[in-house]
């Protein structure tokens, strides 16, 4: 067996894990599929079901035991932070990131490795081949990661108008701050799951007699958008300082939606700019060769 066989064995194996791997990075659970097991839980009876390790189990157990988490500070790390905002809570997140960084940084390489040995480069260029893709094995996880957040940082925002008008409702119709969260998280599980699901962690936290600032803290590090810590820094500030809830979240619910209001108005004024250059290069020129094509043909013939 051959270095090149070797070398592309290696290669088809690492691009199977690391589609896997991305694959269980990026993929948004079906909303229906969520509402018929949401369903199933409540009519299924309690009894103790064994569950059977499942291969995407397996595959995170192996990669938590590979990576292990060697002290407490991991908590704190900007990977860890960056999975628990991208919605990645389990303990097997890390590990599976870092093994799929793991892949990525052996399948990238001996990718290139081999394009450029069967293409017949110099060493010299296989080397400058290898170096670029072990930089960018190791940066496309982040990169996907960080895609991720940001996919669901914006599901928040679009969320969070709607459940603000909801809390503003339960609180002003009787209802303390915490049962109002828990009844809005009830309510909005459907149409804003993600944020439902971020206040039912929160008033959980609560039930368990963590204060109910930290909490909020909580909330704002694990959604990490703008406007929900600004939320949660104006209930902490109402809280300490007894200003009433209700106010403070039509207030902020008003500049929620006037922050959006002028974000669309952006995106609308920057609509024509954005249309100049393909406009102009590719449908004045098409259109140009419509209207003058004819006549250039005339001339050329009268020409020649």
């Amino acid at each position: 067996m051959t270095i090149g066989t070797v070398i592309s064995m290696l290669f088809g194996i690492s691009v199977f894990f690391i589609f896997a791997g991305l694959y269980w990075l990026l993929k948004d659970s079906d909303p229906i599929e969520q509402r018929l097991n949401i369903v199933a839980c409540q009519q299924r009876p309690l009894k103790r079901v064994r569950h059977q390790p499942s291969f995407k189990r397996m595959i995170s157990t192996f990669f938590t035991q590979f990576f292990p988490r060697s002290n407490d500070n991991w908590e704190k790390s900007k990977i860890r932070s960056d999975l628990i905002k991208a919605g990645y809570r389990t303990s097997e997140a890390f590990g599976m990131f870092m093994g799929i960084r793991m892949i990525s940084l052996i399948a990238l390489p001996a990718g290139t490795l081999t394009l450029l040995h069967l293409s017949e480069r110099s060493h010299g260029e296989q080397l400058a081949g290898l170096f670029m893709a072990l930089i960018f094995g190791f940066l496309l996880p982040g990169y996907f990661l960080e895609k991720k957040v940001g996919a669901r940082g914006y599901k928040l925002g679009k969320e969070l108008p709607d459940v603000l008008d909801l809390l503003v409702i339960a609180v002003e119709s009787g209802l303390g701050l915490d049962a109002a969260v828990k009844r809005v998280a009830r309510e909005l599980i459907h149409s804003c799951p993600i944020l439902a699901e971020e206040l039912t962690l929160m008033s959980l936290e609560i039930k368990v007699g963590i204060p109910r600032d930290k909490a909020l803290k909580n909330l704002s590090d694990r959604c990490g958008v703008d406007e929900i810590n600004s939320m949660t820094a104006t209930l902490i500030q109402s809280d300490r300082f007894g200003v009433g809830v209700g106010r403070a979240l039509r207030v902020h619910s008003e500049e929620v939606r006037t922050k959006r209001r002028q974000q669309l108005e952006e995106a609308a004024a920057k609509i024509p700019l954005k249309l100049l250059f393909p406009v102009l290069f590719l449908i004045f020129p098409a259109i140009m060769a419509v209207m003058a094509g004819p006549a250039v043909i005339k001339i050329m013939e009268s020409m020649f």
